[in-house]
């Protein structure tokens, strides 16, 4: 199971990094585009879109990551201050409620993106299925339940931040 969540991690992280060069990219040669042959700007203004739909994913893709890093919201001045079998509770029952929510809003989501694929909703620049910005959400908090459920059976503590999850200084 350890193994399942580092390589997960492994995987997003190269997904994530790609993303975020593919918009710097972009956005980049789109610039240089408006800048050196304006006549072309009409070319590319696809590539706000793109960027956009491509934000929405690289957020929903980290809310695993971040969770397994320790990175998320916690309540650690309530929680220190308990006996070492209370905050082993507390936490298995935060994992257990938060894979139960979830799944749940996977669940919506993939509701959501059911509906729009048969409204036949495309995006104006890029001509694509709306359906494929509304994915991001049951997909990122499938990622998400799952980190849940891995930390809730033992195979990491998302409690202790990883030597990964470092700020910079």
């Amino acid at each position: 199971m350890r193994q399942l969540g580092t390589l997960l991690e492994k995987i997003e992280e190269l997904l994530l990094a790609t993303i975020m060069l593919g918009m710097v990219a972009l956005y980049a040669s789109s610039i240089v585009i408006r800048e050196v042959v304006p006549t072309l700007s009409r070319n590319v203004a696809w590539v706000d879109e793109a960027t956009r739909y491509l934000m929405v994913w690289m957020v929903f893709l980290a809310l695993g990551i971040a969770l397994q890093r320790g990175r998320q919201i916690a309540m650690t001045s309530f929680i220190e201050p308990l006996p070492e079998a209370i905050r082993i509770l507390i936490g298995r029952v935060i994992d257990l409620v938060g894979l139960i929510f979830c799944l749940y809003i996977a669940w919506v989501g993939a509701s959501m993106v059911g509906k729009v694929a048969a409204s036949g909703q495309h995006s104006p620049t890029l001509g694509i299925s709306a359906a494929w910005l509304y994915m991001a959400l049951p997909v990122g908090f499938l990622l998400l339940a799952l980190r849940y459920g891995l930390s809730l059976v033992g195979a990491f503590d998302r409690r202790v931040v990883t030597e990964n999850s470092e700020l910079p200084q």
